[in-house]
């Protein structure tokens, strides 16, 4: 039977500008959401479209795991200090379900 868990889509904007430097902090700022208990997979993904632009996914067991332990947790207070000196605006973040089956086709 396929697992069920959460995942965490952020988009973060950074002045283009800055794109090589946000990355290298993020780099050591990822460290610390995958120590996090609960966390599955993450990674950064920037957008083609629009320089500056990227989405963080986190895949986490379940919601409370990011929501209540890990922002409440010291390891989230340095993971913003290191990203946010570089953000334009605050990052929208939405949770869905998700099936962690492979995907299939029809």
């Amino acid at each position: 039977m396929p697992s069920v868990s959460v995942l965490e889509v952020a988009r973060v904007v950074v002045d283009p500008a800055q794109s090589q430097e946000f990355e290298a902090a993020f780099d050591e700022a990822i460290a610390l959401v995958r120590t996090a208990e609960g966390h599955r997979g993450s990674r950064l993904a920037r957008d083609l479209e629009k320089p500056g632009a990227y989405l963080f996914l986190v895949t986490w067991d379940d919601l409370s795991d990011h929501v209540d332990k890990f922002v409440g947790s010291a390891a989230f207070g340095e993971f913003e200090s290191l990203i946010g000196p570089f953000l334009l605006e605050a990052p929208e973040v939405i949770h869905v379900e998700g099936n962690d089956a492979k995907e299939g086709g029809r």
